[in-house]
């Protein structure tokens, strides 16, 4: 029987879909930290947004018990 090249293919696309499976868990692994860095921004921004509307409220405040504090 003569040698069709289905043996060296068949190594070969083997050999392809395992280095598709290790870039694709590399890729996964790499979507996990850019999430967990996304949830820490928005962790950030949240406690920023905190302070710089509590800002204006003391303010407020500290202004109306200057004035009717007396």
């Amino acid at each position: 029987m003569p040698p069709n090249g289905w043996d060296e293919w068949s190594k070969f696309v083997l050999s392809e879909l395992k280095r598709l499976s290790l870039a694709y868990e590399g890729l996964r692994g790499a979507s996990e930290g850019i999430r967990i860095e996304i949830a820490k921004l928005k962790v950030k921004a949240g406690i920023w947004g905190l302070i710089g509307g509590a800002i204006p409220v003391v303010v407020m405040i500290f202004l109306w018990w200057m004035k009717n504090g007396k």
